[in-house]
Protein backbone atom coordinates (compact mmCIF):
# COMPACT_ATOMS: atom_id res chain seq x y z
CA UNK A 1 0.00 0.00 0.00
CA UNK A 2 2.71 2.44 0.95
CA UNK A 3 4.12 1.69 -2.15
CA UNK A 4 1.45 2.35 -4.32
CA UNK A 5 0.89 5.84 -2.55
CA UNK A 6 4.37 6.76 -3.44
CA UNK A 7 3.60 6.26 -6.80
CA UNK A 8 0.04 7.97 -6.87
CA UNK A 9 2.21 10.87 -5.08
CA UNK A 10 4.87 11.07 -7.50
CA UNK A 11 2.71 10.58 -10.78
CA UNK A 12 1.08 13.72 -9.38
CA UNK A 13 3.85 15.44 -9.28
CA UNK A 14 5.29 14.44 -12.55
CA UNK A 15 1.96 15.60 -14.18
CA UNK A 16 2.05 18.60 -12.38
CA UNK A 17 5.76 19.36 -13.84
CA UNK A 18 7.01 21.60 -16.91
CA UNK A 19 8.06 18.19 -18.42
CA UNK A 20 5.72 16.64 -20.72
CA UNK A 21 6.08 12.96 -20.31
CA UNK A 22 4.51 9.96 -22.74
CA UNK A 23 3.40 6.69 -20.69
CA UNK A 24 5.89 4.76 -21.34
CA UNK A 25 8.17 7.62 -19.94
CA UNK A 26 6.16 7.58 -16.85
CA UNK A 27 5.98 4.43 -16.15
CA UNK A 28 10.25 4.16 -16.67
CA UNK A 29 10.20 7.13 -13.76
CA UNK A 30 7.67 5.03 -11.61
CA UNK A 31 9.96 1.99 -11.84
CA UNK A 32 6.90 -0.15 -13.17
CA UNK A 33 5.19 -1.18 -16.14
CA UNK A 34 3.27 0.81 -18.53
CA UNK A 35 -0.12 -1.55 -17.65
CA UNK A 36 0.97 -0.39 -13.87
CA UNK A 37 0.96 2.98 -14.73
CA UNK A 38 -2.50 3.00 -16.09
CA UNK A 39 -4.18 1.21 -13.70
CA UNK A 40 -2.73 4.36 -10.61
CA UNK A 41 -3.76 6.92 -13.25
CA UNK A 42 -7.50 5.30 -13.33
CA UNK A 43 -7.65 5.22 -9.46
CA UNK A 44 -6.42 9.10 -9.24
CA UNK A 45 -9.34 9.67 -11.96
CA UNK A 46 -11.64 7.62 -9.49
CA UNK A 47 -10.87 9.93 -6.89
CA UNK A 48 -11.60 13.20 -9.19
CA UNK A 49 -7.67 14.01 -9.71
CA UNK A 50 -7.56 13.47 -13.48
CA UNK A 51 -4.27 12.76 -15.29
CA UNK A 52 -5.10 13.40 -18.73
CA UNK A 53 -3.06 13.09 -21.69
CA UNK A 54 -2.88 16.30 -24.59
CA UNK A 55 -0.80 14.98 -27.05
CA UNK A 56 2.19 15.72 -26.54
CA UNK A 57 1.89 14.03 -22.84
CA UNK A 58 0.54 13.80 -19.53
CA UNK A 59 -0.78 16.95 -17.14
CA UNK A 60 -2.59 17.29 -14.42
CA UNK A 61 -6.48 17.98 -15.04
CA UNK A 62 -6.79 21.51 -13.55
CA UNK A 63 -4.67 23.16 -10.65
CA UNK A 64 -2.16 20.88 -9.35
CA UNK A 65 -2.89 18.59 -5.96
CA UNK A 66 0.43 19.34 -4.85
CA UNK A 67 2.79 22.56 -5.39
CA UNK A 68 6.19 22.16 -8.00
CA UNK A 69 9.19 22.05 -5.67
CA UNK A 70 10.75 25.11 -7.73
CA UNK A 71 14.36 25.43 -7.21
CA UNK A 72 17.08 28.20 -8.47
CA UNK A 73 20.07 26.79 -10.20
CA UNK A 74 22.39 27.16 -6.80
CA UNK A 75 19.72 25.74 -4.62
CA UNK A 76 19.58 22.59 -6.74
CA UNK A 77 23.57 22.19 -7.27
CA UNK A 78 23.81 22.89 -3.34
CA UNK A 79 21.56 20.25 -2.58
CA UNK A 80 22.87 17.50 -4.83
CA UNK A 81 26.42 18.31 -3.73
CA UNK A 82 25.50 17.96 -0.20
CA UNK A 83 22.75 14.93 -0.43
CA UNK A 84 25.74 12.98 -3.01
CA UNK A 85 28.65 13.22 -0.88
CA UNK A 86 26.65 11.77 2.04
CA UNK A 87 24.80 9.10 -0.47
CA UNK A 88 28.54 8.36 -1.37
CA UNK A 89 30.28 8.24 2.24
CA UNK A 90 26.74 5.53 3.27
CA UNK A 91 27.41 7.74 6.92
CA UNK A 92 23.90 7.97 7.19
CA UNK A 93 20.67 6.34 9.02
CA UNK A 94 17.91 5.93 6.42
CA UNK A 95 20.47 6.42 3.31
CA UNK A 96 17.65 4.85 1.06
CA UNK A 97 14.82 7.10 1.92
CA UNK A 98 16.91 10.34 1.99
CA UNK A 99 17.71 9.32 -1.52
CA UNK A 100 13.62 8.19 -2.26
CA UNK A 101 13.06 12.14 -0.88
CA UNK A 102 16.08 13.76 -3.15
CA UNK A 103 14.54 11.38 -6.11
CA UNK A 104 11.41 13.18 -5.56
CA UNK A 105 12.58 16.27 -5.54
CA UNK A 106 15.02 16.14 -8.42
CA UNK A 107 12.15 15.01 -10.71
CA UNK A 108 10.30 18.24 -10.34
CA UNK A 109 13.33 19.93 -11.66
CA UNK A 110 12.98 20.67 -15.67
CA UNK A 111 15.23 18.08 -17.74
CA UNK A 112 17.42 21.87 -18.89
CA UNK A 113 18.34 23.08 -15.25
CA UNK A 114 19.01 19.64 -14.60
CA UNK A 115 21.63 18.66 -16.64
CA UNK A 116 23.04 22.39 -16.59
CA UNK A 117 23.56 21.04 -12.48
CA UNK A 118 24.13 17.81 -13.09
CA UNK A 119 27.28 19.62 -15.18
CA UNK A 120 28.46 21.89 -12.19
CA UNK A 121 28.18 18.68 -9.89
CA UNK A 122 31.14 16.73 -11.83
CA UNK A 123 33.02 20.46 -11.80
CA UNK A 124 32.41 20.68 -8.12
CA UNK A 125 32.48 17.73 -5.62
CA UNK A 126 32.62 17.30 -1.78
CA UNK A 127 34.34 14.60 -0.36
CA UNK A 128 33.79 13.73 3.02
CA UNK A 129 36.68 11.44 5.73
CA UNK A 130 35.79 8.32 5.84
CA UNK A 131 32.97 7.06 8.29
CA UNK A 132 31.65 3.61 9.04
CA UNK A 133 28.77 2.36 6.58
CA UNK A 134 26.02 2.58 8.58
CA UNK A 135 23.60 0.33 6.33
CA UNK A 136 24.28 -2.68 8.34
CA UNK A 137 23.23 -1.34 11.70
CA UNK A 138 19.78 0.68 10.20
CA UNK A 139 18.28 -2.18 12.68
CA UNK A 140 19.90 -1.35 15.40
CA UNK A 141 19.57 2.70 15.05
CA UNK A 142 16.05 2.27 14.72
CA UNK A 143 15.65 0.18 18.23
CA UNK A 144 18.24 2.68 19.60
CA UNK A 145 15.68 5.79 18.75
CA UNK A 146 12.52 4.30 19.61
CA UNK A 147 13.82 3.36 22.91
CA UNK A 148 15.19 6.73 24.12
CA UNK A 149 11.63 7.65 22.62
CA UNK A 150 9.43 5.40 24.80
CA UNK A 151 12.36 5.19 27.69
CA UNK A 152 12.84 1.56 27.10
CA UNK A 153 15.82 -0.14 28.67
CA UNK A 154 18.04 -1.96 25.64
CA UNK A 155 20.00 -5.31 25.54
CA UNK A 156 23.25 -5.18 23.91
CA UNK A 157 26.33 -6.84 23.34
CA UNK A 158 29.04 -4.15 22.96
CA UNK A 159 32.70 -4.88 21.91
CA UNK A 160 34.60 -2.41 23.63
CA UNK A 161 38.17 -0.69 21.91
CA UNK A 162 40.45 -3.02 24.40
CA UNK A 163 37.82 -6.31 24.68
CA UNK A 164 38.69 -9.01 23.35
CA UNK A 165 35.13 -10.19 23.16
CA UNK A 166 31.82 -8.75 23.32
CA UNK A 167 30.12 -7.98 26.62
CA UNK A 168 26.13 -8.50 27.19
CA UNK A 169 25.27 -5.29 29.16
CA UNK A 170 21.71 -3.71 29.14
CA UNK A 171 21.72 0.02 28.70
CA UNK A 172 19.57 3.18 29.23
CA UNK A 173 19.78 5.22 25.83
CA UNK A 174 19.29 9.21 26.50
CA UNK A 175 20.45 9.93 23.25
CA UNK A 176 21.98 9.47 19.51
CA UNK A 177 25.01 11.55 17.92
CA UNK A 178 27.30 11.31 15.15
CA UNK A 179 31.11 12.29 15.61
CA UNK A 180 34.53 11.44 14.14
CA UNK A 181 33.54 9.51 11.38
CA UNK A 182 31.01 6.90 13.43
CA UNK A 183 27.25 7.06 15.29
CA UNK A 184 26.91 7.36 18.76
CA UNK A 185 24.55 6.36 21.56
CA UNK A 186 24.93 8.12 25.49
CA UNK A 187 23.45 6.07 27.89
CA UNK A 188 23.23 4.86 31.41
CA UNK A 189 25.31 1.55 31.39
CA UNK A 190 23.66 -0.46 34.18
CA UNK A 191 26.47 -2.93 34.34
CA UNK A 192 28.89 0.06 35.04
CA UNK A 193 26.36 2.34 36.70
CA UNK A 194 27.45 5.44 34.86
CA UNK A 195 27.05 7.52 31.83
CA UNK A 196 28.76 5.61 29.13
CA UNK A 197 29.01 6.42 24.98
CA UNK A 198 28.96 3.44 22.56
CA UNK A 199 29.73 2.92 19.37
CA UNK A 200 26.59 1.68 17.64
CA UNK A 201 28.42 0.09 15.03
CA UNK A 202 30.23 -2.19 17.75
CA UNK A 203 27.14 -2.88 19.19
CA UNK A 204 24.90 -6.57 18.30
CA UNK A 205 22.30 -8.49 19.29
CA UNK A 206 20.17 -4.65 20.28
CA UNK A 207 16.88 -5.43 21.69
CA UNK A 208 14.14 -3.51 23.36
CA UNK A 209 13.47 -5.74 26.89
CA UNK A 210 10.07 -4.95 28.68
CA UNK A 211 12.14 -2.68 31.03
CA UNK A 212 11.23 1.27 31.19
CA UNK A 213 13.60 3.44 32.61
CA UNK A 214 12.79 7.19 34.10
CA UNK A 215 14.97 9.60 31.61
CA UNK A 216 17.41 11.96 34.04
CA UNK A 217 16.48 15.97 34.68
CA UNK A 218 19.77 16.59 35.02
CA UNK A 219 20.84 15.38 31.43
CA UNK A 220 21.50 17.49 27.67
CA UNK A 221 22.77 16.33 24.86
CA UNK A 222 23.84 19.70 23.69
CA UNK A 223 25.73 20.56 27.19
CA UNK A 224 27.64 16.81 26.84
CA UNK A 225 28.45 17.48 23.71
CA UNK A 226 29.97 20.71 24.57
CA UNK A 227 31.98 19.25 27.44
CA UNK A 228 33.42 16.53 25.07
CA UNK A 229 36.31 17.36 22.45
CA UNK A 230 35.48 14.91 20.55
CA UNK A 231 33.37 12.09 22.23
CA UNK A 232 35.73 10.93 25.20
CA UNK A 233 33.75 12.27 28.48
CA UNK A 234 35.17 13.01 31.84
CA UNK A 235 36.04 15.49 34.55
CA UNK A 236 35.79 18.62 32.92
CA UNK A 237 39.19 21.06 32.85
CA UNK A 238 40.13 24.06 31.71
CA UNK A 239 42.91 23.19 29.35
CA UNK A 240 45.68 25.73 28.23
CA UNK A 241 47.91 25.37 25.24
CA UNK A 242 50.46 26.72 23.19
CA UNK A 243 51.14 26.79 19.54
CA UNK A 244 53.80 28.38 17.63
CA UNK A 245 54.76 29.12 14.05
CA UNK A 246 52.25 27.04 11.44
CA UNK A 247 50.81 25.95 13.94
CA UNK A 248 49.18 29.03 15.43
CA UNK A 249 48.27 30.04 12.10
CA UNK A 250 46.45 26.62 11.22
CA UNK A 251 44.49 26.77 14.80
CA UNK A 252 43.10 30.41 14.04
CA UNK A 253 41.30 29.44 11.13
CA UNK A 254 38.74 27.06 12.82
CA UNK A 255 36.52 26.80 15.78
CA UNK A 256 37.84 23.67 17.44
CA UNK A 257 35.70 23.94 20.84
CA UNK A 258 32.49 25.54 21.58
CA UNK A 259 34.41 27.34 24.90
CA UNK A 260 37.30 27.78 23.24
CA UNK A 261 39.32 31.04 23.64
CA UNK A 262 42.30 32.84 21.98
CA UNK A 263 45.07 34.83 23.43
CA UNK A 264 47.49 36.35 21.27
CA UNK A 265 50.59 36.74 22.03
CA UNK A 266 52.06 37.45 18.39
CA UNK A 267 51.36 36.54 15.00
CA UNK A 268 53.78 33.58 15.29
CA UNK A 269 52.37 32.89 18.97
CA UNK A 270 49.13 32.07 20.99
CA UNK A 271 47.56 30.59 23.66
CA UNK A 272 44.32 28.64 22.62
CA UNK A 273 42.20 28.38 26.19
CA UNK A 274 38.88 25.69 26.36
CA UNK A 275 37.13 22.91 28.76
CA UNK A 276 37.05 19.24 28.27
CA UNK A 277 36.56 16.05 30.03
CA UNK A 278 38.46 14.84 26.71
CA UNK A 279 42.00 14.16 27.91
CA UNK A 280 43.07 11.55 25.72
CA UNK A 281 41.15 12.89 22.58
CA UNK A 282 43.03 16.28 23.24
CA UNK A 283 46.56 14.39 24.17
CA UNK A 284 46.40 13.18 20.16
CA UNK A 285 45.55 16.10 18.79
CA UNK A 286 48.07 18.13 20.53
CA UNK A 287 50.82 15.74 19.68
CA UNK A 288 49.82 15.95 15.42
CA UNK A 289 51.19 19.57 15.52
CA UNK A 290 54.44 18.35 17.04
CA UNK A 291 56.84 20.65 18.78
CA UNK A 292 54.55 23.42 17.70
CA UNK A 293 52.04 22.58 20.55
CA UNK A 294 52.91 22.63 24.24
CA UNK A 295 50.37 21.69 26.99
CA UNK A 296 50.92 24.33 29.43
CA UNK A 297 47.90 23.15 32.03
CA UNK A 298 46.48 20.60 33.60
CA UNK A 299 49.44 18.88 34.45
CA UNK A 300 47.93 15.92 34.35
CA UNK A 301 47.27 15.91 30.21
CA UNK A 302 51.02 17.72 29.97
CA UNK A 303 52.26 14.24 31.72
CA UNK A 304 49.73 12.39 29.28
CA UNK A 305 51.28 13.92 26.21
CA UNK A 306 54.85 13.67 27.45
CA UNK A 307 54.17 9.81 27.89
CA UNK A 308 53.12 9.43 24.62
CA UNK A 309 55.84 11.15 22.73
CA UNK A 310 58.23 8.65 24.81
CA UNK A 311 56.39 5.61 23.70
CA UNK A 312 56.34 6.97 20.26
CA UNK A 313 60.50 7.57 20.32
CA UNK A 314 60.88 4.46 21.76
CA UNK A 315 59.64 2.94 18.66
CA UNK A 316 62.04 4.80 16.45
CA UNK A 317 64.74 4.34 19.09
CA UNK A 318 66.70 1.70 17.13
CA UNK A 319 66.79 4.09 13.91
Amino acid sequence: MSKKMWRLLKIMHLAAGNEKLKAPEMAERLGVSVRTFHRDRQLLEEAGLGVVFDGEGYSLAGEPFLPSVKLRRDEGLALMLTVQSVLDADSIPYSESLRGAFEKIVSGIPPHMRRNISRLGREIQIRQQPMVNMSPYQEAFDVLRVAIEEQQVVRADYMGRSDEEPLSREIEPLGIFQRWRAWYVVAHCRLRDDLRVFRIDRMSNVSMTEGEFVPRRDFDLDRFLQEAWLVEHGDVQEVRIRFSGEAARLVRELTWHPSQRIEEHSEDSLIMVFCTGGKREVADWVMSYGSKAEVLEPPSLRCLVAQKSAEISSVYKSD
